[in-house]
This record gives structure tokens, sequence and C-alpha cells, in this order.
């Protein structure tokens, strides 16, 4: 009976994995893996080829445009996945993307126009960085042509051309901003940016050209869908830019409140792990979203399939941070070198934020977002980033860089627990609805 028993799950394993493999999931995993693989050589080697106070300034320099980021096409290309993954005509799912397009470009150069002239008057505290904020000021609208086309790929289930495309913009990010690095130090990071996203911006273009419903003629959506799209959008992106703006605001208040290029340079590398540990679940989210919203009116299906998740993710994402935490020093020696080597213990409390992130938040979060609870994501996000400012500024305070690791662990723990008690809640309410 035991053997009968192995049988049965062994089959229902194989039927499973190979479920996945004709969907995709492992072409998303492999292309999302190399593409880390590629993105962490990119800025976790870049400390070995600047200077400590050219790091610093780089890390200021991007956290501001960090920010300019928050807004970057009003979030429209959000619109692209959900109203491209939703089923209809091809001619609508056209229209629905060349409109997204439209309004992400004009945004994108409102942002740049209004940016530059900030930028040429703002008081800075480094040296340097009012050239470098001013040189990128073009980059949102490169970055917004790149993620629409990877949204459309993603929406129209193109799994092997998303990872291909996912790749090579990692890849090209790599190569150019090194060789630029060494050869002009900060500035060459930001022409090998601009070459990078150039090129996966035509490469895109080549990628999606033969798609059926590229082969159409769009029916274009009419003003009332269009402000559909960009109300949504912008509820995305409230949501999302609230989630996104503690991280940034950390590094921000460390280097206004410390003013040491060096010691700002040892935060960053620090708190680069997060983007290390969270690529397994961004690989996860990109292939699971796009069902939770074909299943947006079933909550049943919803909180049974996120259950399952919930589990599976929670193991992974245990192991995964636990080897990340028994090997930090070597972590820190081989991408920032031995100068770093001190930042250790605070590696290791970015990676307990991490793994909250990880299997709390993350996961609970963005299918809130998909499902039709993208308002109670923006207030619960708003609510705790000014929980959050308040907290880091007080801990940076009194614990200085340790203190923002402190306030980002207590902040995802709350916002997590929320989020999942919220999602237990309104999916079981319908359930409890359907019964009777």
């Amino acid at each position: 009976m035991n053997r009968q028993k192995i049988a049965v799950y062994w089959e229902k394993l194989c039927e499973g994995i190979s479920a996945l493999h004709k969907r995709g999931f492992f072409h998303i995993i492999a292309g999302s893996t190399l593409a880390k693989i590629a993105g962490f050589v990119s800025v976790f080697f870049l400390p070995r080829f600047l200077s400590k106070a050219d790091y610093g300034l780089l890390t200021y320099v991007d956290n501001i445009r960090n920010y300019v980021m928050l807004f970057n096409g009003i979030g429209i290309t959000q619109a692209t996945l959900r109203y491209c993954a939703q089923k209809g005509s091809d001619e609508e799912k056209k229209g629905y993307f060349l409109a997204s397009l439209k309004v992400g470009i004009l945004a994108d150069a409102a942002i740049i126009l209004l940016t530059a002239a900030a930028y040429l008057v703002a008081p800075l505290p480094f040296e340097g960085a009012r050239f470098q904020l001013l040189i990128s000021a073009c980059l949102p609208v490169f970055y917004f042509l790149f993620t629409d086309i990877q949204l459309l790929l993603r929406a129209t289930f193109q799994n092997q051309r998303y990872s291909v495309y996912n790749f090579t913009y990692s890849f090209l990010l790599m190569i150019f901003q090194i060789v630029f690095a060494v050869l002009w130090g900060v500035t060459g990071v930001m022409v090998g940016r601009y070459i990078s996203m150039g090129l996966c911006v035509l490469l895109g273009f080549l990628l999606i050209r033969d798609l059926p419903m590229m082969q159409v003629k769009a029916l274009m959506p009419d003003w009332g869908q269009v402000k559909a799209m960009m109300l949504f959008s912008i509820v995305m992106l409230s949501a999302s830019a609230t989630s996104m703006v503690m991280s940034y605001n950390e590094t921000f208040i460390v280097g206004q409140m410390l003013k040491n290029e060096e010691l700002l340079a040892e935060y960053r590398v620090a708190a680069n792990i997060l983007s290390i540990s969270l690529f397994l679940l961004e690989a996860l989210l990109v292939f699971i979203l796009p069902y939770f919203i074909q299943h947006i009116g079933d909550r049943k299906w919803i909180w049974n399939s996120y259950k399952k998740l919930f589990a599976i993710n929670g193991v992974v994402m245990t192991l995964f941070h636990l080897g990340l935490f028994l090997f930090a020093k070597l972590y820190l020696y081989i991408f920032a070198g031995p100068e770093y080597m001190g930042a250790a213990p605070l590696v290791r409390m970015f990676l307990i934020a991490s793994w909250i992130q990880a299997v709390f938040r993350g996961l609970s979060g963005n299918i809130l977002a998909v499902t039709g609870e993208e308002k109670f994501n923006l207030k619960i996000n708003i609510i705790f980033v000014i929980v959050h400012a308040v907290i880091d500024i007080a801990a940076v305070k009194i614990l200085g860089i340790y203190g923002a690791a402190i306030a980002l662990i207590v902040v995802y723990l709350l916002s997590g627990l929320i989020m999942n008690l919220h999602l237990r809640n309104i999916c079981n309410s319908q359930t409890g609805r359907d019964r009777t």
C-alpha cells in the first residue's frame, strides 16, 4: 500500500513538473536566475572598479534617481500586464499596448523636463552629484520602453522570449557599466546604462513584432477606457512606490544624517543583499501573477492557491536566506573587497528584513494588488511609509547605519502580517457567501 501511495505521489509530482514546463515556468526561473547573476556581477563588483568615495557618490545619485523612477510612465506598464493578460481580442490588446506607449512617453517627457530643472537649482551635499544627475535625466524613458515590452511578453505568455529579453538586458548592463566605469568612473556607469538600455529597446521591438496581436489592426481604447487604465496605473504606481520608497528613504536618511560618502558606500554594499535574496520571489511572481489576474473574481481559488504558494515559498526562502546568512563574510569578500568586511553584521540584519519581505509581505502584497485590492495596498503602504520614516530617523540617530536595518525589519513584519490577514479575510468572506 505504501508503495502504491509513493507511486501515486511520484506520478502527481511528475505531472506537476511537466505542466510547469509546458507553461514556461522553468524558462522564467532559468532566465531570471541568469539575469540576476549578470545583475549581481554588475552591481556588486562596481565597488571594485570605483573608489569608495566614487561609489558613495554613485549611491547618492542613484537614490535620487530612484525617487524619480517611482513615477516612471505614471505606472502605465502595469496596465499593459493587466489588460493584455485578460481575455480579449488581439485587436483590443494591441490597442491597449499602443495606448500605454503613448501615455508613458508623454509622462516621461514631462518628468525629464521637471527633474532636469530641479537638478539645476537644488542644493546637493556631494560634489559632482549635480552633473551626474543631469546626464542621467533621460534614463526613465528608456527604462519605461524596456519594461512595457517586457510586461507585454509576460502578459501574452511568451515566457521564453521574456526570459531571453530579461537576461539580455542584465548581461548588456553588466558589460557596459563595468567597461565604462573602468574608463570614465561614475560618468562611465551612466554612459553604459544608456547604451545597454537603448540596445534592449531595439531588441524588444524585434521580439514583439511577429506576435499575433501585432499582426492585426489595433482597436484603440476610447477616452473612458484610457482614463480607467490611467487610474488603475496610478493606484498601482502609488502602492508600489510607497512600498519601495522605504528603502530609498533609508539611503537618503543615512546620507543626509551621516554626511559621509564612505559610510554610505558601506551601507549600500550591505543593503545590496536585499536584491540578491529576492530574485527567487521575483521570478515566482512573474510566473504566477497572470494566472491570479485571470481568476480575479474567484476568491476561493486565490486563497487555496496562495496557501500552497506560501508554504512552498516559505521553505525555499528560509533555506536560501539561511545560506546567505552563514556566508555573509564570503559575500562581502568576493563582491566588495576586504575594506567592506566590517559590514557583515549589517548584511545579516538586512537578511532578516529580506526574509520577512519575501515570506510574509511580497507574495501577499502582490496578489492583493493584481486581484482588485490595490487601494487597500496603497493605504497600508502610505501608513507604513510614514511609520518607517519616523522609526528610521530615530533609529539612525541612535544606532547609526544599524538603525536603518532595524526600522526595515519592524515595518516589513507589521505590514506583512496585516496584508496576510486582509487577504485571508476577503477570501473567506466570499467563500462564506458562496456556501450560503
